[in-house]
């Protein structure tokens, strides 16, 4: 009966979630609206139930009936109890009580969040075909990656009836050359990512991802190079939108790709909100990859879409002229 008041629980606990997720999440990841990041991944992290641990569960469940109809035959025909096997099945019935407690414990997810980062808004794709025009008050020069909570790279997953984003944080680096005052002035960017750094949100299958898809040992960064900015017009008073030609090298292979983004200078409100000082930019940008042109094609039939939606958010400070 303790297990399968678990399997209530935790089943209940699934609904309410609301994702119809398959996997477990013990540091289940959340992206809530941002001020000056758009989307920011949430402080929140609650355990986030999947059906896997609802099935191993009711396992037990079934397990506990068949040893419990074993041991009540067991002693009728001895004629005495089976204390030590009782006792065993006890030890089994109560752990799974720990699973909807500690769930409920955690709490629910925060209010207005997503489980996975929204697409990116309609203006980030509204700059014109052709023509260079805008400006920011920042000045020209080199600007470096910072390592910050609005620095990461994710891409957007469905696999295995699930949706997910696979993030990559921690080990951004890359640097911006350029002028915002006037983009038509010859603008560079670099940027790399540890390919071991990726994160699903699930231990395991963060692990396959890494060593199984994208062989983090043999190819230990993922790359992208600005080509060329196409165009870019005022998107605000402190915004650019822009689209890009760029190039991405991924597991051995290089991909050219369509980028359309916003550059942003934040104000001194947004500084301190963000914790940094001196001359910043923030960029948020996107682009996407063909599966079947990329290394992944031979595990194409395991992803249920045909591209993988990239999204690239930076905090860049200015270090020189």
């Amino acid at each position: 009966m303790l297990p399968l008041a678990a399997l209530i629980a935790s089943l209940v606990r699934w609904v309410m979630q609301g994702s119809g997720n398959l996997y477990t999440a013990t540091h289940k990841r959340f992206y809530v609206p941002d001020p000056d990041l758009e989307w920011r991944e949430s402080s929140q992290h609650p355990i986030w139930l999947g059906l896997e641990v609802c099935a191993i569960i009711a396992a037990i469940v079934v397990g506990l009936a068949i040893a419990g109809w074993f041991i009540r035959r067991r002693e009728r025909k001895r004629e005495r109890p089976s204390i030590v096997l009782r006792i065993l099945t006890w030890l089994v019935a109560i752990p799974p009580l720990a699973v909807p407690i500690l769930a409920f414990a955690s709490g629910p997810g925060p209010a207005d969040a997503r489980d996975t980062r929204p697409p990116p808004v309609a203006h980030v794709g509204s700059a014109g075909a052709s023509g260079i025009a805008g400006s920011l008050p920042a000045p020209a020069g080199r600007y470096e990656v910072v390592a910050h909570d609005g620095t990461s790279v994710t891409a957007h997953l469905s696999a295995g009836g699930e949706t997910f984003d696979a993030v990559f944080r921690g080990d951004v680096k890359g640097t911006w050359q350029g002028d915002p005052r006037d983009l038509t002035k010859p603008t560079t960017a670099e940027l790399s990512v540890a390919t071991a750094s990726v994160d699903t949100g699930i231990d395991e299958r963060s692990k396959h991802a890494r060593e199984s898809y994208l062989v983090a040992d043999k190819y230990p960064r993922i790359t992208f190079k600005l080509d060329q900015v196409v165009s870019a017009h005022q998107d605000g008073p402190d915004k650019l939108a822009f689209r890009a030609k760029g190039t991405v090298g991924l597991i051995g292979k290089t991909h050219v790709v369509d980028v359309a983004g916003t550059l942003r200078k934040p104000d001194p409100s947004a500084l301190q909100r963000l914790g940094i000082t001196g001359e910043a930019l923030l960029v948020q940008a996107d682009f996407s990859l063909a599966i079947q042109e990329t290394a992944l094609a031979p595990d194409a039939s395991d992803f249920d879409g045909d591209r993988i939606p990239i999204h690239v958010s930076l905090v860049l400070r200015h270090t020189g002229g």
